[in-house]
């Protein structure tokens, strides 16, 4: 083995050293009636095996009792903070908050309803977290399809939609944006925040991104996923679809500055505005109304087909833009 190759491989260990020992890094945690225990569990072994500085911060957003009984056990922990609301303040609202309460300069999000899978997941986001600008590792799911077939749809859904390799996020690494697993420096969060102004499920990820590429904020996409565990049954996931749906409605009356950049981030905002201008608008909608039960049935069925997915949130847009205040 050569002097040089040994040098360089010293040099390298020794910069991986401070690195590690530089680093300061708040890990925030929205919980929302779900089991956080194995979560922060592994995060705990992983910063023992890591040994840099952190915190774990906890927030209950207002939880059903049980689930806060499950949760409580983390407080035993030295490194976690975990702390109850009384009432729930809202997706948004929440990751304000965590943020605020946060001491360290580096601040992770992440979703309580993922599963670390890889056993050096913290240290590969180390790799990049002093290049000052926000990290997104990515969303997975397994592979094998759930046991309860009520799940199949959202598991479909998150399969071949929102489980994307790192190249594919970083050709629109701002519209890319999903808030379940990234790190964002603390400065830079301050800045902008989450909009508490959108109340309701749906988006707030979507203005989040837009508003990083409104200050120039620069977003990066690595390999460094999260399994989402947490998969609703179908009739649950399509009323959350309808709800966030709704909330796309009144965001495009009431964020209007923000249209041309929704736009370009929604896919389905794209279809209606499509519509729109070839004034086809309430023939689908007609259609729609005609096709909506055969829609629904293969949507809660054995077999979703995520192209009938689609066409039934088009329709569903076009009915509520049509009411929406």
């Amino acid at each position: 083995m050569s002097n040089c190759f040994v040098m360089a491989e010293a040099k390298n260990i020794a910069f991986q050293f401070l690195l590690i020992n530089n680093i300061m890094l708040s890990i925030l945690i929205p919980v929302y009636n779900y089991n956080v225990t194995r979560l922060v569990e592994e995060l705990v072994r992983q910063l023992t095996n890591a040994g840099f500085d952190a915190e774990i911060i906890v927030y209950d957003d207002g939880s059903e009792l049980q689930y806060k009984d499950q949760n409580r056990v983390i407080i035993d922990f030295s490194q976690v903070k975990y702390v109850e609301l009384s009432q729930n303040i809202g997706r948004a609202g929440i990751r304000n908050k965590l943020a605020l309460t946060a001491k360290y300069p580096y601040l992770l999000f992440i979703d309580c309803d993922t599963e670390i899978h890889q056993s050096n997941y913290l240290k590969k986001y180390i790799q990049y977290i002093d290049k000052q600008y926000v990290i997104c590792g990515g969303n997975a799911y397994y592979k094998t399809k759930p046991a309860d077939t009520s799940l199949w749809l959202r598991w479909k859904y998150g399969m071949k939609r929102e489980q994307k390799p790192s190249r594919v996020r970083n050709l629109k690494p701002w519209y890319s944006f999903m808030t379940n697993n990234f790190i964002i420096p603390k400065k830079y969060f301050d800045t902008i925040k989450f909009d508490e102004s959108i109340t309701k499920y749906g988006h707030e990820d979507t203005f989040f991104g837009i508003e990083l590429k409104r200050h120039g904020i620069p977003v990066v996409h690595i390999d460094n996923p999260l399994i989402h565990e947490g998969l609703e049954p179908a009739i649950q996931y399509l009323t959350k679809t309808e709800e966030g749906i709704e909330n796309l409605c009144l965001l495009m009356q009431t964020k209007t500055k923000y249209l041309e950049e929704m736009t370009r981030a929604i896919k389905l905002l794209r279809f209606y505005f499509i519509l729109k201008k070839i004034k086809i608008l309430r023939l689908y909608y007609f259609v729609f109304k005609w096709m909506r039960k055969f829609l629904r049935k293969n949507i809660l069925g054995k077999k979703p087909s995520l192209f009938l997915f689609d066409l039934y949130k088009l329709g569903y847009l076009i009915e509520k833009n049509m009411t929406c205040i």
